[in-house]
């Protein structure tokens, strides 16, 4: 249940619990200001979404995490043998500290899971206007043969991907979408998203977020651009190379 803070002393006589007096002790900064903040009411966070922050985390493995309301931002913090301690992320892009909740959440497959992202709704904005053009240049100017074939095979990429700021979740996974060059040197394979949310705080729910990087086709127009870049490629690379690679079964 929600557990108002009354900050005008305790007049209804009742005795502060250990964690109300430690969710108190918190001091939470304007992450623009530096300015500290009121804490002006926190709950228990549901199990669901609790789940998901102990798996990004390393703080969060153990102790009750707790939602704390600030205002425009809901912190976390983990409550533990009578001790509470803010939760702080980091931005991957712009490197500011931040609330988990401000961080984007994605997920690779529609049955999930969903994991804590490493960029900010703000960051991953601007980072979608340049991503298509990460994608195309790893099909025009591929950094190997092997990259060039996995990434042709694929199609067309209109979903944001990134290595960095997605990262995926098990090891396995992870060198699925990766190839050696020449000399050694690893190459990652573009792997797009399934779908992006953020959590909403007055709303008390996740707004959804558009996957569509900035400059890449619309639906409707998908086909015929894949078309026209095959076609663009068979004449600088030869035909009978793409439509080797395109026969293959992926893998």
């Amino acid at each position: 249940s929600l557990s108002h803070l009354d900050t005008e002393g305790n007049p209804s006589g009742k005795q502060e619990s250990g964690m109300e007096q430690a969710i108190k002790a918190l001091e939470i900064e304007d992450e623009n200001t530096g300015e500290q903040l009121e804490i002006k009411a926190f709950k228990a966070l549901p199990e669901q979404r609790a789940k998901i922050y102990r798996q990004a985390f390393e703080e969060c493995k153990d102790g009750e995490l707790i939602g704390v309301d600030t205002g425009d931002v809901e912190h976390v913090a983990v409550y533990k043998d009578g001790k509470a301690t803010l939760v702080q992320a980091e931005c991957g892009i712009t490197l500011a500290d931040l609330s988990p909740t401000q961080l984007v959440e994605y997920s690779y497959d529609e049955k999930g899971p969903w994991m804590v992202s490493r960029c900010s709704l703000p960051a991953l904005e601007a980072y979608r206007k340049m991503k298509f053009s990460q994608w195309k240049k790893a099909i025009e100017h591929p950094d190997c043969m092997a990259s060039f074939r996995r990434v042709l095979k694929m199609g067309l990429v209109t979903s944001i991907f990134d290595h960095v700021a997605f990262p995926e979740a098990t090891e396995e996974e992870k060198k699925a979408y990766q190839v050696k060059n020449e000399n050694g040197k690893i190459i990652h394979i573009p792997h797009p998203v399934h779908a992006l949310r953020i959590w909403n705080k007055s709303k008390g729910d996740y707004d959804p977020v558009t996957t569509h990087m900035e400059g890449a086709p619309e639906p409707k127009d998908a086909k015929a651009y894949w078309e026209n870049m095959l076609e663009n490629l068979r004449q600088t690379r030869g035909a009978k190379l793409i439509d080797d690679i395109l026969a293959q079964q992926l893998s």
